[in-house]
């Protein structure tokens, strides 16, 4: 359940500081932006091709609100279209495309797992979203990849994985995410037309 109360604020990298970058995807059972492999709420926000072996799936959504607490307290962070955007670029340049691990386990690397798609949705370009994944925000970053290790694609076809996370180092703003784009209120109505639709 979302709080409203707490604040919301924008994480990113800075292109300029090699101290702030996105160097692994992984694969989780519980996926931060909480959309998985599976279906949600009717829609399917996965696509697995046996015949290829190949797993689609919601890298980063974009402008959801992801919870977090620390010594700082209670509040939500956002990736925005264009911090997506960085960290697309970021990722490319510096060949981390095959960078997969397991649980954020650094120790626990995806052998046999090779990224053959990355894409941005941006709809000012053009670019939409696949039929499968239509209803993601725009400026989400969707990946497909491949996989040669069959014990972990079956791992991941029986929901014991279940969605992808990145990690990295990010830079915050500390000034709260302020954006008509978003608001808890447009959060709140998207959710109880969700509801509605089952």
């Amino acid at each position: 359940m979302i709080n409203t109360n707490l604040p919301i604020y924008e994480i990113m990298i800075d292109l300029d500081d090699p101290n702030t970058f996105v160097d692994f995807n992984s694969l989780v059972h519980d996926p931060a932006h909480e959309i998985s492999f599976e279906t949600f709420s009717n829609v399917v926000r996965y696509h697995f091709n046996d015949d290829e072996r190949t797993v689609s799936g919601v890298a980063i959504s974009a402008d959801t609100p992801i919870y977090r607490r620390d010594d700082s307290g209670e509040y939500y962070v956002v990736f925005t279209k264009k911090a997506i955007k960085d960290i697309i670029h970021d990722y490319a340049r510096n060949n981390r495309f095959n960078n997969v691990n397991i649980e954020h386990n650094s120790k626990d690397l995806a052998e046999g797992v090779f990224m053959i798609g990355s894409y941005q949705v941006d709809e000012s370009k053009g670019f939409t979203a696949p039929e499968r994944f239509k209803d993601v925000s725009d400026g989400s970053w969707l990946t497909t990849y491949k996989f040669e290790n069959e014990e972990l694609y079956q791992r991941i076809k029986s929901g014991e994985v279940s969605g992808f996370s990145i990690e990295g180092t990010f830079v915050m703003d500390a000034s709260e995410f302020n954006s008509d784009k978003i608001t808890f209120e447009s959060i709140i109505d998207e959710l109880i037309e969700l509801v509605d639709k089952k």
